[in-house]
């Protein structure tokens, strides 16, 4: 080697720090580009504050590429980054493509799958949380993405790099944590930092916008879905708060039960997920982790966990929060009591000590547990890959032998256009679904052409079965007494064909050959192919399709004219009381309309004995305490053209509620987020209170005054005290041991079905009963008992239902006269997250004004007969109660 100088070495070493030190200072640091560091106490950035940052790193690293996947409800641009080494950067394309070859598993060998699963990357998608009051999230996701970025010379990181591609969402949901963030910089350094925010944190769902995992109705649910089966990552974890306290993050295992419909494969990953996420906190001396605890996941409408029936690893985790970026200390004394001996537990192995909880400490649990998973991808890539190809290669191979073969949803039938509805879901959810071309013949029915079938032998049936058919715990999980070891905390029964009205057959026979030539594979299902049947001015719509409320909506616009059907008329549908007659609209307008919404018309040539209808002017109350049931409730009337208007506090009270109002909705919620609201003192003077009592009395008088109200669930309980109603809550007061239902599919029966109120609904409707009342009339009650439960026999369909014997026999439904005006009562959710398709007609009847016909006979007697019983027994029990005192 030639000789240099040390001073030699030394201007070339100062001359590459320079260099060096340039190359770095290219990544901005967050503080660098929003003035804070995700973290700080007191600061919070938006989604615009992100999306900034994100660009600025993208714009100074190859190591990341920022992509724009769709619109959020406001109209938010949703953009996510994809993270990963520059070389599987520019084979992105290539490696979603082999994701979903691996995920769909039928064009590969066993060796094929295998050596792909050695040469290919995983993809992994962390998101910032949807549940926008649970801050840290969105904060961690810069954080996450700056470390990731700039790491230089990190052994881990390279790792990650190399066998990772990351696809990282700054949050998803873009509108909710701009409001959020926007509410907690207007009351920062005020009396109400901490307060809640007066409105929901997502359009229409707020914390429900969890729920909608395979529904997908939400605009947010359908863009997170779709861009999840374009990626096909093969692990899902979404970031939540808040963690059961005192622990500082749940994760996982998580608790029973599980659905046996979900891969034995991504079952065992999630536990493995876990155990190493664990030791990663342990190892960076985080302590307060707890697994299984309250958490199971039991509900497949997760958002984000109904990935995980097309073979994802989804999960999400729960860190400890306090409110907003707003620090707390905690002492021993603030723990429950059970904890405070700071004993260890096998799921809590590292007992929290109390201390200071700050925002930064949220996030540095948070960027530990997704570095964990993706070190945990790093390391497992091949056996990850190669696990997801045998999750649908199993699955396929055991429904090629095992019932259900597949399913059909015949074409025609009750109501058609929900029928192709629940098949559109199930392709939105990346199911195949086929449709006949020629009749088809399975369990010994021939099928009509045009029916669509679900062939079970494909990779993410698995989906299919979890929705179709009817929900039972696991006999394990019973104790010898029949009580569930613990309570659900959610739904425990959403099977959609019971929900939605919608007839499906199970095949329990193998599909041949010469069956599957019969189908063809379709992307997307049209509205049903309908006509004007006959040449008449005067036109029958049925009133058993939800779709024809939008028609006879859109017709009413369009100048038509609509009544209800005293007789029974011959529809497209079949024979039925109740059909809508259209008259007043050119037959080339109708006939536009009804294709639109897929449902037939028959022209008549006699007019029937009829009720005029006319379109109500809604008020659907909207609490400042916000209500998820009130939201849902605004979205279903909105796409369903009743055009509602949200009716506040200052409305209610201001009263004159007649003048503006034929019916008025209370949603679900508890007596005190009706009458109290927010306490004063707690939010800004303009969003504390409820409607109070000035504002019950102008809802009696609006009733009085001739208009309807309509309460569901919860709601319905309070009416009953606070206007005196002569009906009895037989659950008030229940307990658990006496009575449970935290959320099942009940089948109820109708008691007179000649009232407009339930025109279009079959005579044994099923319906979503979450924690609701059950009533029995009272001497005065007059009106009309709609539904009861059935007598004698327990009404579940599905899910789990404790002590079914209180309510058999009494009323889910009633209409009670009140002054000139009617007022319902709904013992349940007929609009339930706007899955319960087939009740929504019991509230939908109440939003056109007609002139309601007189309270028969028979319900004021069946009422009569109904308060003598239980006079009777009541003297009896009195009789014995003497009995024994003597």
């Amino acid at each position: 080697m030639r000789w240099r100088s040390p001073f030699s070495l030394l201007g070339h070493f100062l001359l590459a720090v320079p260099l060096f030190v340039t190359a770095t200072a290219q990544i901005p640091t967050p503080i660098s580009v929003l003035g804070h560091n995700p973290g700080d106490d007191f600061y919070l950035a938006d989604y615009d504050d992100a999306i900034r940052y994100f660009h600025a790193l993208a714009a100074s690293s190859d190591r990341i590429k920022m992509f724009k996947v769709g619109k959020s409800t406001r109209g938010e641009d949703y953009e996510i980054a994809v993270i990963s080494s520059p070389e599987n950067l520019a084979r992105l394309d290539e490696y979603k493509a082999i994701a979903r070859k691996l995920a769909d598993s039928r064009s590969l060998t066993d060796a094929q799958a295998r050596d792909l699963a050695r040469s290919s990357k995983v993809i992994v998608h962390i998101d910032g949380g949807l549940h926008s009051d649970e801050v840290a999230g969105g904060q961690h996701s810069i954080q996450l993405a700056y470390k990731l970025v700039s790491s230089q010379g990190d052994p881990q990181i390279d790792a990650i790099l190399n066998n990772v591609i990351l696809v990282l969402w700054p949050t998803i949901n873009p509108d909710g944590q701009n409001m959020v963030v926007s509410w907690y910089r207007r009351n920062l350094g005020t009396q109400f930092e901490v307060s809640p925010m007066p409105w929901l944190y997502q359009e229409y769902v707020g914390h429900d916008n969890n729920r909608d995992g395979y529904m997908l109705n939400m605009l947010e649910s359908q863009v997170v879905t779709r861009t999840e089966i374009e990626y096909s990552p093969i692990i899902f974890y979404c970031q939540h708060q808040t963690a059961p306290f005192p622990a500082r993050i749940w994760i996982p295992p998580f608790a029973d039960p599980i659905s046996s419909n979900i891969s034995p494969y991504m079952r065992s990953w999630l536990n493995v997920v876990g155990t190493q996420m664990s030791a990663a906190l342990q190892e960076q001396h985080l302590p307060g982790a707890i697994s299984q605890a309250e958490y199971d996941n039991w509900y497949p409408g997760f958002l984000d966990f109904t990935h995980v029936f097309r073979n994802e690893i989804s999960f999400f985790t729960e860190t400890a929060l306090y409110r907003y970026a707003t620090p707390r200390f905690y002492t021993v004394n603030d723990f429950p009591k059970p904890s405070q001996d700071l004993k260890a537990l096998t799921m809590y192995t590292d007992p929290w000590q109390g201390g200071w909880w700050r925002l930064g400490d949220a996030m540095k649990y948070m960027v530990a547990a997704s570095m964990s998973v993706l070190d945990t991808a790093s390391k497992y890539r091949e056996q990850l890959l190669y696990n997801r190809w045998q999750a649908a290669h199993d699955n396929i191979e055991h429904f090629k032998h095992s019932s259900p073969f597949a399913y059909v949803l015949p074409n025609p039938q009750a109501d058609t256009p929900e029928a192709a509805l629940l098949a559109q879901k199930l392709i939105d959810n990346g199911l195949e679904v086929h449709r006949a071309s020629r009749s088809f013949r399975a369990n010994g029915i021939d099928y009509p052409a045009g029916s669509w079938v679900v062939l079970m032998d494909q990779p993410f049936s698995g989906l299919a079965k979890e929705l179709f058919e009817a929900q039972h715990y696991p006999q394990a999980f019973f104790d010898a007494s029949g009580k569930p070891e613990k309570l659900p905390y959610d739904v425990t029964g959403w099977t959609l064909p019971m929900q939605m009205g919608v007839r499906v057959d199970a095949v329990t026979d193998p599909v041949s050959e010469d069956q599957r030539s019969a189908l063809e594979i379709v992307s997307k299902i049209d509205p049903p192919s309908v006509s004007i049947e006959g040449a008449g001015p005067t036109f029958a719509l049925s009133h058993k399709p939800n779709a024809s409320f939008m028609a006879v909506n859109d017709i009413l616009a369009a100048g038509g004219s609509i009544a209800f059907s005293r007789d029974e008329l011959q529809t497209s549908e079949g024979p039925e009381s109740g059909a809508f007659i259209v008259t007043g609209i050119g037959r080339e307008k109708l006939l536009s309309i009804a294709q639109k919404y897929g449902v037939g018309v028959v022209s008549i040539s006699r007019t029937p004995q009829t009720i005029a209808i006319h379109k109500a002017r809604v008020g659907l109350y909207r609490p400042w305490a916000p209500s998820i049931d009130e939201g849902w409730t605004r979205w279903i009337l909105e796409k369903y053209g009743f055009a509602p208007e949200s009716l506040y506090n200052a409305g209610v009270k201001a009263g004159n509620l007649r003048a503006r109002f034929d019916t008025i909705i209370l949603p679900d919620m508890s007596k005190t987020q009706l009458t109290d609201g927010f306490r004063l003192g707690l939010v800004p003077s303009e969003y504390a209170g409820g409607i109070d009592t000035d504002g019950i009395a102008n809802l009696r008088e609006f009733v009085r005054q001739g208009g309807t109200l309509v309460a569901f669930n919860q709601t319905s309980s309070s009416l009953i005290d606070l206007f005196g109603l002569p009906v009895t809550n037989i659950l008030a007061g229940a307990k658990p041991d006496e009575f449970f239902c935290s959320g099942a599919l009940l089948r109820i029966e109708l008691k007179d079905p000649s009232r407009p109120s339930l025109y279009g609904l079959p005579a044994d409707p099923i319906v979503m009963f979450e924690r609701g009342p059950a009533f029995a009339p009272k001497p005065g009650f007059t009106g009309a008992i709609l539904a009861t439960y059935p007598a004698g026999t327990n009404p579940l369909a599905s899910g789990v239902l404790l002590h079914p014997e209180k309510i058999e026999g009494q009323a889910a439904a009633v209409e009670l006269a009140f002054g000139k005006g009617h007022i319902f009562l709904y013992g349940f959710k007929p609009q339930w997250r706007a899955q319960s398709h087939g009740s929504y007609k019991f509230f939908m009847n109440s939003l056109y004004r007609y002139e309601e016909p007189p309270f028969s006979e028979v319900s004021v007697a069946k009422a009569a007969q109904a308060d003598k019983s239980k006079a009777k027994a009541a003297s009896s029990d009195e009789d014995d109660d003497e009995m024994n005192d003597e």
